[in-house]
């Protein structure tokens, strides 16, 4: 949708809509721009603003029907106290000084909005490369992030990766000394030494509860390695 830009004559304003511009009743010397003009134009030169633009009546008044009198015939016609001549040359003067003057003041009004024109071009190109720095910045801290989080998922990935080869060769050593404990308690029960039931009890019971300490431990072993499996499975 294509949007406007009007100048109060001192500092621009918009962007507006169509909609909008009906809504402000912008008249035919309202300085526009829209992407796509050179320079500025009143609204009034604008083709598809015709139709905004306000339609300005004339000043009121009744057109009198002037009568015919018979002209009188004098050998010297003054007008004005001056004589035919003389007052068509006033005259003259005066339409000649009337159009230096406007053209004058339209150049004026011209080199203004053409200056205007420009810093609003400038405005606009600054604000254009305002927008590209902010992307910019933007797309640097989003690369960034990113970089980082692959960073920290490499180290963790990496971390679990070591904390699983840690527990198989723990769990390893576990084994075999749950091994060790189940062939000490297999001699201890049949060994027969000169020992009283009190001391082959004693025996008995801690080879065993070393039995249940290495079991144990293999199933919490295990557990971690089943759990860090899972977290390795959701970071690949």
């Amino acid at each position: 949708m294509k949007k406007y830009f009007l100048h109060n004559g001192t500092e621009s304003s918009g962007p507006f809509s169509f909609d909008e511009l009906r809504a402000m009743k912008i008249t035919k010397t309202t300085p526009v721009w829209f992407e796509g003009m050179e320079k500025w134009k009143y609204a009034g030169d604008v083709e598809e603003l015709y139709e905004l633009v306000a339609v300005t009546p004339p000043p009121f008044q009744v057109e009198e029907t002037v009568v015919p009198q018979a002209p009188k015939t004098t050998s010297n016609a003054a007008f004005l106290g001056l004589s035919k001549n003389t007052f068509i040359i006033v005259i003259v003067l005066i339409v000649v000084g009337s159009t230096i003057a406007i053209n004058i003041v339209q150049n004026i009004r011209s080199e203004e909005l053409e200056a205007k024109n420009k810093k609003t071009e400038l405005e606009n190109r600054q604000f254009l490369l305002q927008q590209k720095e902010i992307e910019a910045q933007k797309k640097l801290i989003e690369e960034q992030e990113k970089a980082e989080a692959e960073r920290t998922a490499r180290e963790k990935k990496q971390t679990i990766i070591d904390r699983i080869a840690a527990i198989e060769n723990e769990m390893a050593v576990t084994k075999d000394n749950l091994d060790t404990a189940k062939e000490k308690l297999a001699k201890a029960t049949d060994f027969k030494v000169l020992r009283t039931s009190t001391e082959k009890s004693e025996e008995l019971k801690k080879i065993k509860q070393e039995i249940v300490d290495f079991e144990q431990e293999l199933e919490d072993l295990e557990l971690e390695q089943n759990r860090l499996n899972l977290e390795l499975d959701k970071i690949k």
